[in-house]
């Protein structure tokens, strides 16, 4: 959306994004092009009705909709609330959209009295009867406009506002919010819109339309990435892979999820992230054998890491293989009842408007009855239900399941890639069904896990092994590079076991002596003294001087929580998980807790546990009276009574109640929310809430399990939370060490991760080392230029550069960042200078996106400064000039002002584009050559053109090639695709050197070959100097 004029280089931006556009199906008409006419909301409408009448030429039996037909359509559109109710609209009856209860006018071919009419199909994309039309510069009744909308069958469902590179995507954000409170997209046409896109020429983002203004949310908003989930920045690119056609169609149809949930407030529309979808692609490829010659399927595991929607995507995997495939069924498998409860709710939530429904079973007998029936659709049940009736089928030599075409989607399958029920399932259905595994944490060699033998005598002991190979991965790193996670603060405390390191090494050292009695002192004091702090508390744990004895170990621990509890917390805002390993170890820890809190005045929390409840089978009973005492210590702050071995008021529902509460933060929110749950294993994997800010650990997690358990912490909240902290209580360096080896395992690893979050203080310090040592390479960075006669100079600003931005990069991710003058040790405009030398330094290469500064959507807190740019010193020409006698002047100050602006914008880094406006400016603008009638952006743009066609000139003298052709392949070239140059034979062979002053080497073949390998650059040069 736009609020005047467009500039010359707006206005061609635009242009070109449509020109690119209609290279994948999409259509401009000229009708629907508001730079050429006046284009209201109304035309949009008018559009639309054409739309309907082609779409539903059977249901109006020849007879398009008369104007009062026409008027009961427009009123059901205008009672539609917003792009949530346009959802469920869209997709009503079997993954269409129609209206219906629309009386007809009488007509002699009318028979019909009432009709529904259809308006959108999900499946007929890029085909059948879907038509992709391009609006532009629409104006609203309201004033306003919108840049771009993409029309579907007529439809307004994606939205895009363009703006200027030098402008942040935030503004585009804002100003799709202000319009939103503006009304445009409320009880009228426009809401219809189901996606918003805000892009510039080396930036895009996209999201779901918001239901409400309230809804407007940045940690909702996602770039778009390719399969290896590099993002996509580059215009051109997010065309060809994400607004072309039929992506554009499936992203508001296929890969839209509407979540139907229990309570209003968590009802809405939600479109699937880059990785989900390339997840999903990656199965639906994998079950109809896409991904092979023969077209065999093929299993597989998809790993996401832990918070990233998994079950959205497995949702939607189930979908597509059950409404497309030739399947009976798709089996949803969880391990745990509690899952199954919670992924059915999810699953009926979201399948509400979709073509499947979505069953569930309390009973072996029951699940076959299901399994046996012929609809197709979507079955959630447990591993043990499925493995007992598997049994039941076997020792009934009944075949009948065997022989069905079942696809099984299996959630946390780390979990289950080792039990021996699994291996008997697939075992079973091996024949003609087929395996797929969720899991944020897969299985490898690394793992050392044991595993089992399958019945052809082979060790299952890793995730492939179990399901095939990786289809998708998308890891804990890229998760919160991508702010769709959180990192990990992780903390070691030493409770008092131990005074320091160095008493551990005389205790060593003690011990050594009357071991090896036959080494000097010294010797084993030097061997000691030699060790890391590592190796001396692995040999302590080793010969037991370091261990934990319970008696005087949980006091401490319980102790420390508590003195520290509201700030952790933030006064109750947030809740915890303490997990301690063994049931034993859960009540002894919760009643110290009790014992605790008893003798404090200062502090009231509630605390819950929970050991095997929520299993099928608990193979070693607690004492009755155990539970009785938890139930009513429960019952006193919930007010929720539960009584022991009741069916539906004993265990289980407990066991489900504190999985549902705890969901809901701390008692600061509610007194009847739990402050800490303390747990052995339950709550550690498949549990997500964004309240729980905090895990204590005393026990040992290695890999898999500590991924998983610290992964309980990091689900994106808002400002209060910006990492999940994990405490730890036991063997600090031994823990440092294993949380170490799992990152390099899951992640990029080690304290290179971004997963381990360090205090913002560090941070800065960092930073300002790195800012002292850039300087060290170019003191005043104005004075790049001088860099460029020696490489080695010039090599090491590069590096110190890098580091210095990446670490600049990591401090802004911050929610305390501020800019700081003194504690960064820079100022603004300083670091603004640096990031121009070295771009200008940089000029001729191509510089990867991880190199530059980042560009987040949220609004910068950067001091606020005007954004230097060839814009803005193009407007300060336009707004400063004046007429006299039919020309454009400039007095002598604005002169003065327009040549300091161009030496600004060069040191910020467009040195090519800063040489460009200084011609400019002493060719056309001070000797008064430009016409008043003239905009000066469009006086600029035709003097660029110009310049361009005789520098191609002067080019064509040395290489002999059609200018014409040329020209054309420069407007073309992509900088994102450096080496696809278009024309490139027809210009080769285009060379005649009779045009070539001096040509190059002896022969045409050598001057051809030669100017081949210099094409590139040649193309690249210009595209870059002239930006066309």
């Amino acid at each position: 959306m736009s609020d005047g004029r467009k500039n010359a280089a707006e206005r061609k931006f635009q242009e070109k994004f449509v020109q690119k556009l209609t290279q994948y199906k999409w259509q401009a008409p000229d009708d629907l092009d508001g730079n050429k006419q006046k284009v209201t909301v109304q035309d949009l409408v008018n559009h639309w009705r054409k739309e309907l009448n082609r779409l539903n030429v059977d249901v109006l039996e020849g007879v398009e909709l008369t104007d009062n037909e026409f008027k009961q359509v427009m009123s059901k559109v205008n009672a539609i609330e917003n792009s949530y109710e346009a959802a469920k609209l869209l997709a009503m009856e079997q993954s269409t959209g129609k209206i219906d209860g629309i009386y007809r006018d009488s007509h002699p071919k009318v028979t019909r009295e009432q009709i529904t009419l259809t308006i959108f199909k999900k499946a007929q994309v890029s085909g059948g009867e879907s038509s992709y039309k391009i609006a532009r510069e629409v104006e609203t009744p309201n004033g306003n406009r919108f840049d771009l909308v993409l029309l579907i069958n007529g439809l307004p469902l994606i939205n895009i506002e363009q703006k200027r590179t030098d402008k942040p995507l935030y503004e585009a954000f804002n100003q799709f919010k202000r319009y939103y409170e503006a009304g445009e997209y409320i009880n009228n046409f426009m809401a219809f819109s189901q996606m918003m896109v805000m892009t510039s020429e080396v930036a895009t983002r996209y999201f779901a339309t918001p239901k409400s203004l309230k809804a407007f949310n940045p940690s909702f908003v996602f770039h778009w990435a390719d399969r290896n989930n590099k993002p996509v920045n580059h215009w051109e690119d997010v065309i060809d892979q994400f607004l072309m056609i039929p992506m554009a169609h499936q992203m508001v149809g296929d890969y839209l999820v509407i979540d139907e949930a229990r309570d209003e407030e968590n009802r809405k529309h939600m479109l699937l992230r880059p990785y989900q979808v390339h997840a999903l692609q990656a199965i639906e490829g994998a079950a109809l054998g896409w991904g092979s010659e023969d077209r065999i399927p093929t299993g597989g595991y998809v790993w996401h890491t832990t918070g990233s929607g998994k079950t959205i995507t497995s949702f939607k995997t189930a979908l597509f293989l059950s409404t497309r495939g030739d399947f009976d069924k798709v089996i949803f498998l969880v391990d745990r009842r509690e899952l199954d409860n919670r992924t059915s709710e999810s699953f009926k939530a979201y399948a509400h408007y979709e073509a499947v429904t979505v069953d569930d079973t309390s009973h072996t007998y029951e699940l076959r009855k299901l399994l046996m029936s012929s609809m197709n659709g979507i079955v959630v049940t447990t591993t043990f239900k499925l493995n007992n009736l598997v049994k039941e089928m076997i020792e009934g030599k009944d075949d009948r399941l065997k022989k069905k075409k079942f696809v099984f989607i299996i959630d946390e399958a780390h979990r289950t890639t080792m039990g021996e029920m699994m291996v008997t399932i697939k075992s079973y259905f091996r024949k003609n069904s087929l395996f797929y595994g969720f899991t944020g944490t897969p299985l490898f060699d690394e793992n050392r896990v044991k595993g089992i033998i399958n019945e052809f005598s082979e060790q299952i002991n890793t995730t492939e092994k179990l399901f095939g190979p990786q289809l998708h991965r998308y890891t804990i790193d890229e998760a919160i590079r991508d702010k769709n996670v959180l990192g990990f603060h992780v903390d070691y405390i030493n409770t008092g076991e131990f005074e320091s390191y160095e008493s551990l090494r005389e205790e060593l050292i003690e011990a050594r002596l009357v071991e090896q009695p036959e080494k000097s002192k010294r010797e084993i004091e030097r061997a000691v003294y030699e060790l890391s702090e590592l190796e001396v508390e692995r040999e302590a744990k080793r010969r037991k001087i370091l261990y934990y004895k319970d008696e005087t170990h949980i006091p401490r621990v319980v102790e420390e929580i508590l003195n520290n509890w509201d700030a952790q917390s933030h006064q109750k805002k947030f809740n915890a998980i303490l997990t301690v390993g063994y049931k034993e170890r859960v009540i002894a820890y919760y009643q110290e807790f009790k014992n605790q809190l008893a003798e404090r005045d200062d502090l009231k929390i509630n605390v819950a546990m929970t050991f095997s409840f929520g299993s099928d089978v608990d193979e070693s009973p607690t004492d009755p009276a155990i539970i009785r005492q938890m139930f009513k210590d429960y019952a006193d702050f919930t007010g929720v009574e539960y009584v022991h071995g009741d069916r539906k008021h004993g265990e289980q529902a407990y066991y489900e109640d504190v999985v549902e509460r705890a969901t809901r933060g701390g008692s600061g929110r509610n007194p009847r929310n739990i402050d800490l749950v303390i747990v052995a294993d339950q709550l550690l994997t498949g549990y997500d809430s964004k309240y729980i800010n905090t895990l204590y650990v005393d026990r040992t997690l290695k890999l898999q399990t500590l991924i998983q358990a610290y992964s309980r912490t990091n689900r994106v909240y808002g400002k209060d939370k910006e990492f999940g902290s994990i405490v730890n209580f036991q063997f600090p360096r031994i823990t440092e060490q294993m949380v170490n080896d799992a990152l390099i395992l899951y992640g990029s690893g080690g304290n290179n991760s971004p997963a381990i979050v360090e205090p913002y203080t560090k941070a800065v310090e960092k930073l300002r080392n790195h800012i002292e040592e850039l300087r060290s390479t170019l003191a005043d960075p104005t004075e790049w230029q001088r860099l460029e006669s020696n490489e080695e100079a010039k090599m090491e600003f590069i590096e110190a550069f890098k580091q210095a931005n990446r670490q600049f990069n990591t401090v802004r991710q911050y929610y305390e960042y501020d800019w700081n003058d003194e504690s960064f040790g820079i100022t603004e405009d300083q670091w603004m200078r640096y990031i121009g030398a070295y771009q200008n330094i940089r000029r001729d290469e191509k510089i990867e996106d991880e190199e530059l500064p980042v560009n987040p959507l949220s609004e910068a807190k950067l001091v606020g400064t005007q954004k230097i740019d060839a814009n803005y010193i193009i407007q300060l020409i336009d707004d400063k000039s004046q007429s006299t006698q039919g020309k454009q002047t400039v007095d002598t100050e604005t002169l003065r002002l327009i040549y300091h602006y161009i030496k600004e914008l060069s040191n910020l880094g467009e040195h090519d584009q800063a040489e460009l406006l200084k011609q400019f400016v002493q060719e056309e603008v001070e000797p008064g050559h430009l016409e008043s009638n003239v905009h000066i952006d469009d006086a600029f743009e035709e003097w660029k053109a110009n310049k361009l066609r005789k520098e191609v000139y002067e080019l064509s003298q040395d290489w002999g090639f059609d200018e014409e052709i040329f020209e054309q392949a420069v407007e073309i070239y992509s900088v994102s695709k450096p080496d696809d140059v278009p024309f490139r034979k027809e210009i080769i062979d285009s060379v005649d050197l009779e045009k070539v002053k001096n040509p190059q080497g002896e022969s045409k073949l050598q001057h051809n070959i030669m100017f081949n390998n210099v094409l590139p650059e040649l193309i690249a040069d210009l595209k870059r100097k002239y930006k066309v």
